[in-house]
């Protein structure tokens, strides 16, 4: 059985990666200052753990992120296939968004910012006393230099960030000048842009392929070994951190599937995992009083309609087909009940409650069959001899593409054609590849998709990728990240510009207000449920991970940075 993490060597989704998933929403007004301090820390075999020591770092946590077959020797951090602790365990960006907790910002290399210059200026002051692992003293000048890779390497430069120019004043402070306001961009810049030591990479000829296999790095763990499918990092002696990293080692392992992942997972072998479990209560949860999970959403499940042609075209049959869903069902049977139903506002909650609008706190989808049938009748659909509507001699036949692999989307939407064949309407489930699936989407080829959106610290990255008509993938593009569904609203697009270039969430709330009217109205796409997001720890090894009373980071080991900072603030147990 596969999960939505197997598709590749690595979770090669685009909602990962790039300008698209894990952006800044600027939090401070024009010329403000983000002072921070004091709250850095928020909270052999392979199935070997060592015992916990009094001081320093110790014990052993085994991890999988859902990769499978041989780790590569690579660490380069603009490389798509590195592994995963090179972004957040061995290379540190300046400040730690919380994927999480939308607002919350704590300093990394970084220890204030400050915009001006009508937001086309940012002035980092740094971290002092911080060194490479290979003795060397981290300053400005390595800053500088990873900036000015991305500058002047437009491949390197994967969010798009528009720079201008780059200079340092003394060890410790960095000007970062943009060629237009950036607020929107806070993120990459401070967050999703991970520190190069520049006295190794300026001799390096091509960063953009160079491997990195022995990286020196600031974070609070260094590489130990890469063989087959086992790979080691362990603790920095030398962290500048207090009283972190609280583990000494921890040890990834590769698995061919979530067959063996699971069953690793389910025999305690595995510490720390992202892995689908069907019937997780029964077939993990109950093995263990301190087998735990951390589920805490980090984007919305979707059906995403075309927009421009085909049935879904029209908005009563969205309508419809999204009436005839009972998502608790679908909750229940598939997910254990882990994936709340979601609003039909679209707002990701709790990590984006700040941005909803009070008047639809409370709104929620209703199931029924029958007003499916009512709205399908109210646009001149007529109930044929086969059970199904139809209009103008046409069959309303909807076909949704669903990756073959992700098993649970398949069970989802084997119950949902279920539910809207008693609603009259002739749901098709057409299980594709992977390269198809994603050719499709980026090429609008489809009437029908299943996916989900999210993975970032900021509302306005959320609705702009989603709704942003700037956003629809160009023709005959691929690979592209965006409005795939086609949704085209000049007055929305106006909406999420004036929220983009807004250095404060406050004043533009009224805009994500109207937004979300509208997106209640139009149903640009039809929202399923909150993507179920099961990460299991093995409490009787680790403590001290995110959950939902302290969303301290994101918990899902594929999510960066957001590994590193839970890498480090979890703990043994004693």
């Amino acid at each position: 059985m596969l999960s939505r993490h197997w598709t590749s060597r690595h979770w090669t989704s685009r909602h990962w990666t790039g300008k698209a998933t894990i952006a800044g929403i600027s939090l401070l007004a024009a010329g403000s200052m983000l002072a921070v301090g004091g709250q850095e820390a928020a909270s052999a075999s392979r199935t070997s753990h060592v015992t916990a020591h009094a001081s320093g770092p110790s014990g052993v946590l085994n991890i999988t992120t859902g990769a499978a077959g041989i780790f590569a020797d690579n660490f380069n951090p603009f490389s798509p296939s590195a592994e995963d602790p090179a972004r957040g365990m061995v290379y540190e960006p300046l400040f730690f968004f919380d994927t999480a907790d939308a607002g919350r910002v704590t300093p990394w290399l970084g220890q204030t910012y400050v915009w001006s210059n009508g937001g086309k200026t940012l002035t980092f002051t740094l971290r002092q006393g911080v060194k490479w692992t290979d003795g060397t003293p981290f300053t400005s000048a390595d800053v500088a230099y990873t900036f000015n890779l991305e500058r002047t390497n437009p491949a390197l430069n994967q969010s798009g960030i528009p720079f201008a120019s780059i200079k340092t004043e003394g060890p410790y402070k960095v000007i970062v000048n943009f060629t237009k306001p950036s607020y929107a961009d806070l993120n990459y810049v401070a967050g999703q842009t991970y520190i190069l030591p520049a006295h190794i990479w300026k001799n390096v000829k091509d960063p953009a392929t160079y491997p990195d296999t022995k990286p020196v790095g600031t974070g609070a763990y260094e590489v130990s070994s890469v063989s087959g499918d086992v790979m080691t990092v362990t603790a920095n002696p030398h962290y500048y951190m207090p009283g972190l990293p609280k583990f000494k080692t921890l040890r990834f392992l590769s698995f061919s599937g979530n067959t063996s992942s699971d069953l690793a997972i389910e025999s305690g072998e595995l510490d720390w995992a992202g892995s689908y479990i069907p019937n997780i209560q029964k077939n993990y949860l109950s093995r263990s009083p301190k087998f735990t999970i951390s589920d805490i959403a980090l984007s919305i499940a979707y059906l995403v309609p075309n927009m421009k042609s085909g049935p879904t075209a029209s908005l009563p049959v969205r309508q419809a087909i999204s009436a005839a869903i009972n998502r608790n069902y679908v909750s229940k049977v598939v997910y254990n009940g882990y994936a709340n139903p979601t609003n039909p506002e679209s707002v990701l909650t709790p990590n984006f409650s700040e941005i909803l609008d009070p008047a639809f706190k409370n709104a929620h989808f209703t199931y029924s069959t029958s007003t499916a049938k009512k709205i399908l009748e109210g646009a001149g659909y007529k109930m044929g001899s086969n059970g199904f509507f139809e209009k103008n001699g046409q069959e309303l036949t909807v076909t949704v593409q669903v990756i073959s692999g992700y098993t649970d989307y398949v069970q989802d939407l084997d119950i949902i054609a279920a539910e809207e064949k008693a609603a009259g309407i002739n749901f098709v489930v057409d299980g594709i590849s992977y390269a198809e699936f994603t050719s499709n989407q980026d090429t609008g080829n489809f009437q029908l998709l299943i996916d989900n959106f999210g993975y970032t610290p900021s509302p306005y990255v959320f609705f702009n990728n989603l709704l942003n008509g700037a956003a629809i993938p160009a023709e005959g593009k691929t690979d592209t990240v965006g409005d795939y569904g086609r949704y085209n609203n000049p007055t929305v697009d106006s909406m999420l510009n004036a929220i983009g270039a807004s250095p404060d969430v406050t004043a533009v709330k009224g805009d994500y207000y109207r937004i979300e009217q509208i997106f209640m109205n139009s149903m640009p796409l039809i929202p399923l449920f909150d993507q179920q997001d099961e990460q299991e720890f093995n409490g009787n090894v680790v403590t001290g991970e995110p959950t939902l009373s302290n969303p301290y980071a994101a918990s899902a080991v594929y999510i960066a940075p957001d590994l590193g900072w839970v890498a480090m603030h979890v703990s043994p147990v004693h």
